[in-house]
């Protein structure tokens, strides 16, 4: 906390001399964003942690061929979480490569996969998904959980295909969700999936999941490998190792 006052007085003083863009040029070179930036070559075990959880079966995360790969469980549904060994306060603008292009050998899966910012204790998260029923197409979904409310604020658009950039800004407590898709997109245009109503002021920390179930009747357990590349902190006010 004494070095937080420290370091906002440093800031303000300067402030007198330096032009906006200066301020915060050296707030970048005293807190650098681009640090956190992962091509995903090895698994960085300062950055990143996979969690364990109460799954009906657990599934794989491993580092292969410059990927981080989700390879769910042949066994049964499953969730995996990889967690942020890192917060984010205030403005931030992240992304991430996605890659489900195995989805033709599995088409009648379901599952959902993309990132999630939380809250500290999880009392509040907001999901920017990828998702699949059984009988349906892919879908971008975005909502927010409370607890065990689910759904508190909820959007969903087809999809364009199975590979694309997820991208997520929060701008003055708003948080945006964006994608960028090279098949279907002209330009490399990101396309706003949502933005999201409810302002959100507080630390948050990232995770990326995938998630399988299985419809009522059908034996399809569906062994999915989600591939990610390239997570980018474009830009951040701040970012807090914890």
């Amino acid at each position: 906390m004494k070095k937080k006052l420290l370091y906002r007085l440093f800031i303000f003083l300067l402030s007198g001399f330096l032009s906006i863009e200066s301020a915060f040029a050296l707030q970048k070179t005293i807190f650098p964003c681009d640090k956190y930036s992962d091509t995903f070559e090895t698994f960085n075990l300062d950055h990143w942690k996979d969690i364990l959880l109460l799954s009906r079966s657990k599934g794989i995360v491993k580092v292969e061929n410059g990927y981080l790969m989700l390879q769910a469980s042949e066994k049964g549904p499953c969730e995996i979480q990889v967690y942020s060994l890192f917060t984010f306060e205030n403005n931030f603008d992240i992304q991430v490569d996605y890659d489900i292009s195995n989805l033709n050998k599995h088409k009648e899966c379901r599952f959902n996969t993309g990132i999630v910012l939380q809250t500290m204790q999880d009392e509040i998260s907001y999901k920017c998904y990828v998702a699949k029923g059984a009988k349906t197409s892919l879908i971008f979904r975005s909502r927010i959980d409370r607890f065990g409310e689910k759904n508190i604020e909820k959007h969903k658009t087809k999809a364009f295909d199975k590979k694309g950039t997820i991208r997520i800004v929060r701008n003055k407590g708003q948080i945006k969700f964006l994608i960028l898709n090279n098949k279907r997109l002209k330009n490399k245009q990101w396309n706003t999936i949502y933005k999201f109503k409810a302002l959100c002021r507080e630390k948050l920390r990232l995770r990326i999941k995938l998630q399988t179930g299985e419809d009522k009747g059908l034996k399809n357990i569906c062994p999915l490998t989600i591939k990610y590349d390239n997570f980018k902190v474009n830009s951040c006010y701040k970012i807090i190792e914890e």
